[in-house]
């Protein structure tokens, strides 16, 4: 037996808890000796540990699955597990992985509701790429909405992007991000605590978010309801030591309740990427952002344009130039990126 299989095999003992498996690890030089006869008497590990796990076939074929995929073993004691994951108390003896990605110290986690308004994805958007071109990993949990828009814009920067799991590295939640999803297993980096094939089943996700907050300096919280998840990203990370931060919106709004109410239990309040920096990486300096260059009717439209969604006929009425021109105009910057068209018939900037 190799200690990578035996990692893989005390992961998946029954019966005992995160903590414990973390501390048989911690108390073993070779984990290899929990699965010898007596391996746990006087240590660690429960006598009798050795015969409380027996599907080495399993094991065998995950790791099968695993050379499919492109994918491999992170453990504990490896030298790329995420640094700051290491020293939560219950961190994940095993990720499984996919990327080249090694993500470091300066990781910022982006979370959010995955019924996010178009102001929402917008913002977290913009963040995810500005403080990635800053060198900053973004993490995040590839769910719809806020997730989805960090993950994306974070690859256009340095930094790039992680994506942790509810399920195996293996399997695509959503599968509408399919696309995001081999990109980041391209660019980024992909993990998951749970082994090939594993569906993900609703109890992952809360389970997942102690990933998410474990390996980041802090938590952004964009866009939250009052029973957001990413409200448990945010406790776990105040549990772990990490800054929690929130960005603000209207008290009038369902979908910003859980936000307000972490700002107003103490949480940071975030309204520019400067305060993200100041908070948690003031070794940071921001990226530069490149000048967007306009002719003079773009960069009249393009002012009217903030990360509040904005109707074309408001556009086409406060800019006073024709509306054929208007909306040409905004085609335009579209077909750059430099805003995005909302459904309705409203613009965002990017």
């Amino acid at each position: 037996m190799d200690e990578l299989r035996a990692f893989m095999a005390l992961s998946r003992v029954k019966g005992l808890s995160r903590l414990a498996k973390r501390l048989i690890c911690d108390a073993y030089a070779d984990i290899t000796d929990v699965f010898k006869p007596g391996g746990g008497d006087n240590r660690q590990a429960p006598p009798g540990i050795s015969t409380r796990f027996s599907d080495w076939k399993g094991i065998d074929r995950d790791l099968k699955a695993l050379d499919r995929t492109g994918a491999r073993l992170i453990t504990l004691k490896d030298a790329d597990y995420p640094p700051l994951l290491k020293h939560i108390p219950d961190a994940p003896i095993v990720l499984y992985a996919r990327g080249a990605l090694h993500p470091g110290n300066d990781t910022l986690a982006i979370v959010g509701s995955r019924a996010a308004s178009a102001e929402g994805v917008a913002i977290s958007g913009k963040i995810g790429e500005t403080v990635s071109s800053a060198g900053i990993t973004v993490a995040s949990g590839l769910a719809r909405g806020i997730d989805t828009a960090a993950h994306a814009r974070a690859l256009d920067g340095d930094g790039k992007t992680v994506a942790v799991l509810g399920c195996g590295i293996d399997t695509c939640y959503p599968a509408e991000n399919r696309g995001l999803f081999e990109k980041i297993g391209r660019e980024g980096l992909i993990v998951t605590e749970y082994r090939p094939g594993e569906p993900p089943v609703p109890h992952h996700f809360p389970e997942r978010n102690r990933i998410i907050a474990g390996m980041s300096r802090g938590v952004l919280v964009v866009e939250a309801t009052a029973r957001s998840g990413s409200l448990i990203t945010a406790r776990l990370a105040l549990e772990y030591g990490r800054e929690v931060m929130a960005m603000p919106g209207s008290v009038l709004k369902t979908e910003h309740a859980g936000s307000n109410r972490l700002i107003k239990d103490g949480a940071h309040l975030v309204d520019s990427v400067e305060d993200i920096l100041a908070g948690c990486f003031p070794h940071i300096k921001p990226a530069r952002e490149k000048p967007v260059e306009l002719d003079s009717g773009e960069n009249k439209v393009y002012s009217l344009i903030g990360f509040e969604k904005i109707h074309a006929d408001e556009v086409i009425e406060r800019s006073g130039m024709d509306t054929k021109n208007v909306m040409a105009v905004l085609t335009r910057l579209s077909m750059r990126n430099i805003i995005a068209e909302v459904p309705g018939g409203f613009f965002v900037r990017r």
